[in-house]
């Protein structure tokens, strides 16, 4: 049941009439309705017993053996999607247990990494004496709240907890609010994101028979549609979740018009980047450290967050490669360098990074590479090259500061009736099964 497809809707109707009928919307009930969102997932390949362990995990509340219970939290993590590892090491271990429910290689739990980060930040908030009113009904509401179940934001507990503590009512204003939000979220997703996929699918699917020209034109158009795919879903996470007054964090601020790609990760998957930056990369040290040491923890913290995304030797070169450019910036310095240069600079090579995320293997690359590469470009490549960097800066009216503003200024009626009439199209043109959202496989 993704976001995009009328059970959902039906779903999510549903839910805001039983709470707001009965004034259910508590921590137990916020629980149960994420366990049954993640059941419409498929029982038996979205193992509802991960979040089972997840949830005994965070309840034990373990703080003399915190990293015994950390390590132990990310085993799911690591075998669900790093376990070809194995195999590559030539390192023979029962993974038959996988096999039998028929894991292994192909079904991977759905919002796995999400889960594992937001419980992560749980134990951690519970270990650090946290002021937070802490029990098992919020830890229940906090990992199932069921509109950042499967692909995020990550929410930390102090941004969550007390907003459940806290019983909001469902008022109307609110769901109004939510539900364009939602319009809006919908709308990139299968008006622009999926659309752009049909094109280039059959192109980035078979580089071999295509030209250098086409190659480049569809990676700056999936560079376009991760944006618009992603940031379409977390719009509409964040939607249905004000729906439910409840206030998730925003994940996006203009990524594409980032002046650096150190500026690109405050602007990107904010969640996730801050994140890394609170857990990984400032425990390390952070730059209160050597110089040396400082850009080790850089490249570190970029390398997990390629790891993050998934196995293989692609997401692992992009991490490197973020994270010796970041380094590299802060050598050189760029000072005194036009604003719209460095924006083009950076749209330029976060959008040829995102190359390895959407290439079958690193063979694509090297074809790419070695027998492609050929900067003959039409006028029309610089006409489409020049209109993605034009279009680039209209990406600030997505921001929610932005969104909230037209909301308020806009007549409600015309403002619900254009939601309305925008979900009900997005819904019947995807017919139901709108392509699946990046980021679910991650």
């Amino acid at each position: 049941m993704i976001f995009s497809s009328a059970i959902f809707l039906i779903f999510w109707s549903l839910t805001l009439f039983v709470s707001k009928k009965f004034n259910l919307n508590s921590p137990i009930f916020i629980g149960i309705v994420g366990i049954i969102f993640y059941c419409f997932q498929g029982l038996i390949n979205s193992l509802v017993f991960f979040l089972i362990f997840l949830f005994c995990i965070s309840y034990l509340k373990i703080r003399k053996f915190f990293f015994l219970f950390l390590i132990i939290l990310i085993i799911p993590l690591f075998l669900f999607k790093y376990s070809k590892i194995f195999q590559f090491l030539n390192i023979d271990i029962p993974i038959y247990l996988l096999d039998e429910v028929q894991l292994y290689y192909q079904t991977i739990p759905p919002g796995l990494s999400f889960l594992t980060f937001s419980a992560i930040a749980l134990i951690i908030a519970i270990k650090k004496n946290s002021e937070l009113k802490i029990d098992k009904s919020n830890i229940f509401a906090y990992l199932y709240f069921f509109p950042h179940l499967i692909a995020g934001p990550i929410v930390r507990p102090n941004q969550l907890i007390p907003q459940i503590n806290s019983f909001q009512k469902i008022i109307l204003e609110n769901i109004y609010f939510g539900f364009f939000l939602f319009s809006v979220g919908i709308t990139l997703k299968v008006l622009i994101a999926d659309n752009i996929s049909n094109y280039i699918d059959p192109i980035l699917g078979n580089i071999k028979n295509q030209n250098f020209e086409s190659i480049i034109i569809s990676i700056l158009l999936f560079s376009q549609q991760i944006f618009y795919d992603f940031s379409g879903y977390t719009l509409m996470a964040i939607g249905v979740a004000k729906s439910l007054s409840i206030n998730l964090p925003e994940n996006f601020n203009s990524p594409y018009t980032a002046t650096s790609i150190s500026d690109f990760w405050k602007k990107w998957h904010i969640t996730l980047s801050s994140w890394i930056r609170d857990y990984i990369y400032i425990p390390l040290g952070g730059s209160r450290v050597s110089k040396t040491k400082h850009f080790i923890n850089i490249l570190l913290a970029m390398i997990i967050s390629g790891i993050w995304h998934g196995y293989g030797f692609t997401f692992l070169i992009w991490g490197l490669l973020h994270g010796i450019i970041i380094i590299l910036e802060k050598i050189i310095k760029f000072k005194n360098i036009n604003y719209f240069l460095k924006v083009g600079y950076t749209y330029i090579l976060v959008t040829l990074l995102w190359s390895l995320f959407r290439i079958n293997d690193l063979n694509d690359w090297n074809i790419i590479i070695f027998e492609k590469v050929n900067f003959d470009f039409s006028l029309n490549f610089l006409i489409i090259l020049i209109f993605f960097y034009l279009i680039n800066f209209l990406q600030k009216y997505l921001v929610l500061e932005n969104l909230k503003s037209f909301f308020l200024k806009t007549e409600k009626s015309v403002t619900l009736t254009i939601s309305a009439i925008l979900t009900i199209f997005c819904i019947i043109l995807s017919s139901g099964s709108s392509k699946k959202f990046i980021y679910f496989n991650f």
